[in-house]
């Protein structure tokens, strides 16, 4: 699901983890405001579910109550009776607004909508309240709420709606608009490229304006160095099938430009302070510190965090969405500033759960803004973000047709038909493999692969030869850690039966390639729980280093799946009732991957890996090779 009540996609209270300007803007919005409350409410009169389970595909679907839809061409008729006003003329992103409305003759089920931009008709709105739904007086002719906006680079519009009492009639009485700059840098954020030297910052604004970078060591970015950047968009034709392609204010919204600009020549171990955006209009200064470049016989030490399927959530208005996301984010939060410090963090799909609806993916962006500004944010994609069945030849990633869809396989259309557009324009990964979908880096001691679950990884394919390339080309000495990520897991042992069965084929296809080339540790969400295993060999438990750890951490948001565990000798540390994520630190001899929880960063299992050695003379392993000319669904099902 999106994360979000796609009816009800931005509330007040929503004001953790964004960058200082609006931390304290919000801030100050709930002190003077506070929370809105209502006395009575509409939504309990005659109100069916908002939401209802799609069992086929598990897809949460709206289900719009008859009082909720709107017609269109609904008439403007402003006799002076009904007032709206907003407490400001203007935002910026993420900033608090206090909407005051006033009718003498006020109904049960009246409406305030919230629509981007004014120009989108009056039933093609992102968001609403009823007028009951507000703080009003006893008389029930004025009152007012909060909202918390999100800039989508277009002017908002306040309406109030008359509603009458049979709910037959719709009246426009009155509007405000608050302005926006489609100028106002947002969304920055950074990663590592090919280059041990370089850093890229990447952001979003509504227009182009020669988009650049000033960074320096310096704070006030005195004697500083100009990046230029680079610039993408992408439109409705230009991804591969519905929700994502169509055009209303739930789905396809404009998304504005997304710039690249690569910082060249950085000192290794050093902080460097950076400002993006235009002459019009720059961000406000952050700072990341770089690696240890290329030299790593100084190194003693490399942290970092991993997680999968996040997503975003508002309170109180839950839905079916993430509502571990904000406790995540928040020890995020105080493990960048202050706690565990990671040099840069791995996120290995199911991002921001958007599917398609282009305003949680704003609303993502800047959530994470104030985290992934400050260390490298490096990104994978899962089914949420990739997986299609249309519009193929628009696919990014070159796949072909419309996709990796084997027989065995619930690859389905989970991604809304995004087919990872949004996701490879948002995050530029390191040039050496195929854009966000795979690819590799070097950082410190540890050599890190993110590759996609979500594209053909049998033998032969053309991710599986850059894999093999890719493992062959690490200098062990240099890197001795090799932590592979995927969405999807190889090895788990909860009872998700086809899921159980993709994993089953990915260990045919690339357990044998992780045991010669040495994968230490394999980290995976998809499955939105917690488990480790002992180093594993063809399902078989062996010494430390002497196999692969394999860690399936999906619990940085989404809601937690409660199946049950089969009995497997490799599975070790099984947990679902708990948010959290992997922290992980390296050094030449010992890696040590220990679960977090959130809310309080609590140790729940912990790991020590040994460094790998060469395989035990008396100790053959037989793998099983994937064939695709077998049934393998019908071996597998003993495991049910």
């Amino acid at each position: 699901s999106s994360g979000i009540n796609a009816e009800w996609p931005l509330r007040p209270g929503t004001f953790s983890f964004l960058t200082m300007h609006t931390f304290l803007n919000v801030f100050a919005f709930i002190v003077l405001f506070g929370f809105t409350s209502a006395r009575i409410s509409a939504r309990n009169v005659e109100h069916t579910a908002l939401h209802k389970r799609d069992t086929k595909t598990g897809e949460l679907l709206d289900v719009r109550d008859d009082h909720v839809i709107l017609p269109k061409n609904i008439p403007y008729i402003n006799d002076g009776s009904v007032t709206i006003s907003v407490n400001v003329s203007s935002i910026r992103n993420a900033e608090p607004v206090h909407i005051s409305w006033s009718n003498p003759n006020a109904e049960l089920f009246d409406m305030i909508t919230i629509s981007a931009p004014p120009s989108r008709d009056v039933h093609d709105y992102l968001d609403y309240r009823f007028v009951t739904d507000t703080t009003h007086n006893n008389a029930f002719t004025e009152g007012s709420f909060n909202e918390l906006l999100f800039s989508m680079r277009q002017d908002y519009v306040i309406r109030y709606v008359a509603v009458s009492k049979d709910r037959k009639t719709f009246t426009l009485k009155a509007s405000a608009t608050i302005k926006i700059n489609p100028m106002e840098p947002m969304h920055g954020h950074i990663a590592v490229t090919e280059n041990q030297d370089e850093m890229r910052v990447m952001w979003n604004s509504g227009e182009v304006d020669k988009p650049h970078v000033v960074y320096s060591i310096h704070p006030d970015l005195s004697s500083g160095t100009v990046a230029v950047a680079t610039s993408t968009t992408y439109g409705a034709d230009d991804i591969c099938g519905p929700r994502a392609n169509v055009s209303n204010s739930l789905q396809f919204i404009d998304p504005g430009y997304f710039h690249s600009a690569v910082l060249k020549e950085l000192k290794s171990r050093t902080r460097y302070y950076y400002s993006y955006g235009t002459t019009e209009m720059m961000s406000d200064v952050a700072s990341f510190v770089t690696g240890p470049g290329t030299v790593t016989e100084t190194v003693t030490e490399t942290k970092f965090i991993g997680y999968g399927d996040m997503g975003v959530y508002y309170p109180p208005y839950t839905g079916e969405g993430s509502p571990g996301a904000s406790k995540v984010t928040r020890l995020l939060q105080d493990d960048v500033n202050a706690g565990f410090k990671p040099e840069f963090i791995v996120h290995f799909g199911d991002v921001s759960y958007a599917r398609g609806r282009g305003y949680i993916w704003d609303q993502y962006m800047t959530i994470m803004t104030n985290i992934s500004s400050q260390v490298p944010y490096m990104v994978g994609v899962g089914n949420h973000e990739y997986d299609h069945v249309s519009g193929g030849q628009k696919d990014p990633s070159g796949a072909p047709e419309n996709g990796f869809h084997p027989d065995w396989g619930n690859y389905g259309d989970d991604a809304g038909g995004e087919c990872g557009v949004p996701t490879s324009h948002r995050y530029i990964c390191p040039a050496n493999g195929n854009l966000v979908f795979w690819y590799s880096f070097d950082y410190g001691l540890v050599h890190v692969i993110q590759f996609s679950s979500e594209h053909d990884f049998t033998p032969g394919s053309r991710q599986f030869k850059w894999l093999e390339q890719d493992l062959k080309s690490v200098d062990r000495k240099r890197t001795p850690w090799i932590v592979a990520t995927s969405h999807r897991p190889l090895y788990t042992s909860q009872e998700q039966e086809s899921d159980h069965i993709v994993g089953l084929h990915m260990r045919l296809c690339l357990e044998e390639l992780f045991y010669t080339y040495g994968v230490n540790l394999h980290l995976s969400g998809h499955y939105h729980s917690y488990e480790s295993t002992c180093p594993v060999v063809s399902g078989d438990c062996v010494k430390p280093g002497y196999g692969t750890v394999y860690v399936v951490v999906g619990t940085a948001g989404k809601s937690l799946e409660q199946q049950n565990y089969m009995d497997y000798k490799w599975s070790k540390f099984q947990n679902s009732d708990t948010y959290g994520y992997q922290r992980i630190t390296a050094n030449t001899t010992h890696l040590l991957a220990e679960y977090v929880t959130a809310p309080g960063g609590k140790v729940l299992d912990s790991m020590l890996l040994e460094t790998w050695k060469a395989p035990e003379a008396n100790h053959a392993h037989v793998f099983q090779r994937y064939d695709d000319s077998k049934d393998w669904n019908d071996k597998f099902a003993h495991d049910f």
